[in-house]
């Protein structure tokens, strides 16, 4: 959506600083694959590089990916209709960011013993409910009701 994109550039082209979230300490090293959903300049990215992963960014904004000079895949997309390949990730990050369709993905898109890191609030927000239904096979490493989830993927489906 072009809105979205010109409201995301005009605030990457202000200096944004943004800080990794602290959920990240959830995530073991490991030299596995890792998809940063929404991944603005890459704070988060940085420290899963960092922990060994290969990292895959996808942002709708083209300022804040040119920001990025880690050595990481860099993808501008709008994220509306992203199909994410299945089976193919050890790490999903989706932070400060919300799109139901991708949330319903995450399980197949996760490895057999993948990370999912989420969090959410404001006017982006999900019943807790259908979160659980969704995440069903997948054990619970943290969880708070403002919406900060982190989980493992323990069974196909």
């Amino acid at each position: 959506m072009l809105e979205e994109k010109i409201k995301w550039n005009e605030k990457y082209a202000k200096n944004f600083i943004s800080k990794p979230s602290p959920l990240l300490k959830y995530i073991p090293p490991k030299k596995a694959k890792a998809l940063d959903l929404a991944g603005g300049i890459g704070a988060n990215a940085e420290i899963l590089l960092q922990k060994g992963y290969d990292v895959t960014l996808i942002d709708i904004s083209d300022i804040a990916i040119s920001k990025i000079t880690l050595p990481i895949k860099k993808i501008c997309l709008d994220l509306d209709n992203y199909i994410i390949p299945q089976n193919e990730y050890d790490v999903i990050l989706m932070i400060k960011y919300f799109n139901l369709n991708l949330l319903r993905q995450i399980p197949k898109a996760l490895k057999k013993d993948g990370f999912f890191v989420f969090k959410t609030g404001g006017k982006y927000s999900i019943e807790k409910d259908l979160f659980f239904d969704i995440f069903k096979n997948f054990q619970t490493l943290h969880f708070k009701e403002d919406f900060e989830y982190v989980g493992v993927k323990k069974v196909e489906g």
